[in-house]
């Protein structure tokens, strides 16, 4: 089972959210950053490594918000999402199309990956 990590990167009562750029599978569509776990890494590490390469951002690992199990062309892939805030570094979009900061209430019109969609409204659901 592939490992993936993503994280809610908070700033004040924003989230950082990324556009997948125009050459990407699920083109245009928009995301939380992250990225697959590489051999012998944890998933802290990954996460924090994939915003890192992706952001140039710097993050703290705040807890889980999340686990779970998505299905995509008959395989099955291990979300864990972070709840993070930056700790350093400039935003600079090395993959993305674009990225925003956008409120809980403003997140609902951005059109997700069907990964994230539920990720999307469980934030809405619990940040009420």
């Amino acid at each position: 089972m592939m490992e993936v990590t993503a994280a809610i990167i908070h700033d004040g009562n924003k989230i950082l959210i990324c556009q997948r750029a125009a050459d990407d599978e699920c083109a245009m569509l928009w995301e939380f950053p992250g990225g697959k776990r590489e051999k012998c890494e944890t998933l802290e590490k990954c996460i924090m490594r994939e915003i890192r390469e992706e952001l140039e951002l710097d993050i703290k690992v705040l807890g889980v918000f999340t686990t779970s199990i998505y299905h995509l062309r008959g395989n099955q892939i291990h979300f864990t999402i972070y709840n993070a805030e930056v700790i350093g570094g400039i935003l600079k979009l090395n993959v993305h199309n674009a990225a925003e900061w956008v409120s809980v209430e403003e997140i609902g019109e951005y059109e997700f990956m069907p990964a994230d969609i539920e990720f999307v409204e469980k934030l809405l659901k619990e940040w009420k």
